[in-house]
């Protein structure tokens, strides 16, 4: 009994801890091996708790960050399209939306070299992004629609930390209206 009851003890500490409970469980306090041992599981028990509490608590700040990070963006009134390492359409915000047109919405996780629309803007940025030596760059885009519509961009665009997984951002505006301002008062 003497021998089996620590051996009980710690066998009903596998099972619940194999379900999630990681409650510490009765000690036999002993100096043999056994004792050490049922000590030691209930010590590992009681730090893979503190470490699942802390790893909820750093996801939950994670969330919290991220969900205030998309309001930020959502809010934007500048476009904000995000490229993967592979040059694929990652996310955009409502302000590259309504720059864009709402179709640009059907492009996520569609590479750069197959946006139909607008076409322009894809040789653009794959030509800006291999042409830029640190990766940043901006510049102006006038975009002409088959509707005889004309667009002028302002866009910047940046390589993400590899840490991050890597790929690209490009926040842009809408300058066209701006620069019909400055012309007519240039005239």
């Amino acid at each position: 009994r003497r021998l089996a009851a620590p051996l009980y003890i710690l066998a009903e500490g596998t099972q619940a801890v194999a379900q999630g409970d990681f409650s510490p469980r009765q000690a036999v306090y002993s100096q043999d091996e056994l004792g050490i041992l049922t000590q030691s599981f209930n010590r590992m028990t009681r730090q893979l708790d503190e470490a699942r509490t802390e790893t909820e608590r750093h996801r939950a700040e994670v969330e919290a960050a991220r969900a205030y990070l998309e309001s930020i963006l959502a809010n934007l009134s500048n476009g904000v399209i995000v490229l993967d390492a592979q040059n694929s359409l990652r996310t955009l915000n409502e302000g590259a939306l309504t720059i864009l047109g709402e179709g640009f919405a059907q492009m996520i996780n569609t590479p750069i070299a197959a946006w139909n629309t607008p076409k322009q803007l894809a040789e653009y940025l794959l030509e800006r992004f291999a042409t830029s030596e640190d990766g940043e760059w901006e510049g102006e885009l006038e975009l002409q629609y088959e509707d005889g519509r004309n667009q002028i961009l302002f866009l910047r665009g940046s390589h993400l930390p590899r840490s991050s997984g890597g790929g690209s951002v490009v926040v842009f505006d809408d300058i066209t209206r701006l620069i019909s301002a400055q012309r007519s008062v240039a005239w």
